[in-house]
């Protein structure tokens, strides 16, 4: 009997610092012939080439500003998932690991001219000075609770039949055009991507956001329901959609 196939749409908290292990055992329990990654080659290229000059410069900033305040940056959650943006993605780091181990063909699918503009808008307000002083002067926020919490928001919103939850929580972005076009090129390249396998799982690895449905304003899940896709949330390896 022919093996059927089957897509798994993993969602993760982008900042987890536990999150390599926990997709480690996902993966090697699912098994997929394939991996697609949310996270795009311009992406990659410009933090290879620029992460630990980004990332020495980063905490030479916030060494003085925290001399400056008295404060240890330590306790701020918030430098921490500075760091961890600027740096390689543990979910592209765990995928390749597992398919150079495994031999399963990794794909890096989101938009190198969304993450190019992202990037360019976002990145320098984030470094700068007057961003990371004005982080030191605020509370500081615990990085393990900050990401539980987004685990638990995640967890409650995939479970949801209830309105208006999903669709009040995704109307902060879903009325962004560039939102738009990303969920647009996202679907098409993991559609494609699914019509190429033949049997076994094809796994994809993004922001649990990408997850929400029904009525969540035009997510890749949604884009994709009709290739009915199990949905795991990477905090708890549990399971939702249409195949067990």
């Amino acid at each position: 009997m022919k093996e059927v196939k089957e897509l798994i749409l993993i969602g993760t908290v982008h900042r987890d610092p536990g999150g390599a292990e926990k997709l480690r055992k996902i993966l090697t329990n699912a098994r997929p012939v394939a991996v697609a990654v949310e996270v795009s080659p311009y992406g990659l290229f410009y933090r290879y080439r620029n992460g630990r000059r980004l990332l020495r410069r980063l905490m030479r900033t916030v060494k003085r500003l925290a001399q400056d305040l008295q404060v240890s940056w330590q306790r701020w959650g918030q430098i921490h998932a500075i760091r961890t943006q600027i740096q390689l993605p543990f979910e592209y780091r765990t995928a390749l690991s597992y398919c150079r181990d495994t031999g399963a063909e990794l794909s890096c699918i989101d938009s190198s001219t969304w993450s190019k503009r992202w990037i360019d808008n976002h990145w320098c307000h984030l470094l700068s000075r007057e961003n990371l002083e004005v982080l030191l002067t605020e509370s500081p926020k615990d990085h393990k609770q900050e990401v539980s919490r987004d685990y638990k928001m995640a967890s409650f919103l995939l479970r949801s039949r209830q309105e208006p939850f999903v669709p009040v929580f995704a109307k902060t972005w879903s009325a962004d055009l560039h939102w738009q076009q990303r969920e647009t090129d996202l679907a098409r390249v993991l559609e494609g991507l699914y019509d190429k396998v033949d049997t076994g799982r094809l796994a994809y690895v993004g922001g649990w956001q990408h997850l929400l449905g029904p009525n969540a304003g035009g997510t890749l899940y949604e884009r994709l329901e009709h290739l009915q896709p199990r949905r795991v949330l990477l905090n708890n390896g549990v399971g939702r959609g249409h195949r067990a």
